[in-house]
């Protein structure tokens, strides 16, 4: 009796078990543009508030990965100097979620590399933003708050 017993409840546990989906972004091929505004500030440096624009391609394996970054705006066009490692990429977690892996900013000072964790909103246009991260080494604090038209995350 002690066998169909254990028999029954490793059946169950397997049955609730189930299996594991991962998210992905849709449109793999696909170009994948994200737009919007972000600040970076660093100890000794002004907040430089931004306006952003990532291009990049959608993976086969449903991650993106973002080829070109460029920023405009801030004083005196002080923007224009912020530079990003690419090419880097965003793995969705889940319906709500994405992180940037290995993000890296380059100048005007060097901080990271570092993942960062992002919310995500599917929508028409879908949302992407970074409330507020530390980027270390370096010590760097980011904002976000992107618009991404056509890709969303299943």
């Amino acid at each position: 009796m002690r066998k169909i017993g254990a028999l029954f409840a490793a059946v169950a546990c397997m049955a609730m078990a189930g299996p594991a989906f991962a998210s992905s972004f849709t449109g793999p091929g696909g170009t994948i543009t994200v737009t919007g505004s972000t600040s970076m500030s660093a100890s000794g440096f002004p907040t430089l508030a931004c306006s952003a624009t990532f291009t990049g391609v959608i993976n086969a394996d449903g991650t993106a990965t973002i080829n070109t970054a460029s920023f405009t705006g801030g004083l005196l066009g002080a923007c224009a100097t912020v530079k990003l490692a690419t090419p880097f990429k965003i793995v969705a977690n889940s319906t709500t979620s994405v992180t940037v892996q290995q993000l890296k900013v380059t100048a005007p000072i060097t901080c990271g590399p570092q993942d960062v964790a992002g919310s995500w909103t599917n929508g028409s246009p879908s949302h992407f933003d970074i409330p507020t991260a530390t980027v270390n080494p370096g010590g760097c604090t980011i904002t976000a708050h992107l618009t991404v038209s056509g890709v969303t995350i299943v």
